[in-house]
């Protein structure tokens, strides 16, 4: 199977996110949909030094592996992407990163109670999303932080069949990260920029 076009635009930004300190050695993951597959970076990459031929072809379906390079296997958490791309049926593109800010935030959901949804500072920013109301009243979802990574991906799609679409395009995992996405790289990549600025500003206000 031919690599997804958008390989390249993921590779530079994995780059850029390593000298942010948002993907420290082999954190996070960055993926991109392409019909009924997707491309998401292989287990164990260093972020800073990855090249186009280290991500593995996954099912949207099932998140059966699909092709990869000899000795690649799918990031850990290869099943949130799946959830979202099955899901959420326009996105074509997610990206996780290990923000600084999201880590230092903290929540308090529960393990038992799996995720809730808290209010969204309602700032200038968030027009990244394409929202244009003034003063919005927004929440974003934050789930529990679970060591076996399948079990977050159930709470999430728990919330969607039980709440919908989350009002705006990122979910964030307590003391680990947020989940962003968008229907091209170019559009997550602006959404994860302006998510970046929230959680910054919400730390500092706490």
């Amino acid at each position: 199977m031919d690599p997804h076009p958008s390989l390249h635009e993921l590779t530079k930004l994995s780059h850029t996110y390593y000298e942010r300190q948002w993907m420290y050695a082999t954190a996070g993951n960055l993926s991109a949909r392409e019909g009924d597959v997707f491309w998401i970076t292989a287990s164990g990459k260093h972020k800073g030094e990855l090249n186009e031929e280290d991500f593995v072809c996954v099912s949207v379906a099932d998140g059966s592996l699909v092709s990869a390079r000899d000795g690649l296997k799918p990031s850990a958490e290869t099943s949130i992407h799946q959830v979202v791309y099955s899901q959420l049926s326009d996105v074509g593109a997610a990206l996780h990163v290990h923000t600084l800010d999201s880590n230092l935030l903290e929540f308090g959901v529960g393990k038992e109670e799996g995720f809730r949804d808290f209010p969204l500072p309602p700032i200038e920013i968030i027009k990244a999303f394409g929202i244009w109301e003034e003063k919005p009243n927004l929440t974003f979802p934050v789930f529990y932080n679970h060591t076996h990574v399948p079990s977050i991906a159930s709470e999430i799609k728990r919330y969607i069949e039980t709440k919908g679409k989350p009002q705006v395009p990122f979910l964030l995992i307590e003391g680990h990260g947020p989940t962003v996405w968008g229907k091209s790289v170019a559009e997550a990549n602006k959404h994860l920029e302006a998510v970046h600025f929230l959680l910054q500003v919400m730390a500092r206000r706490i």
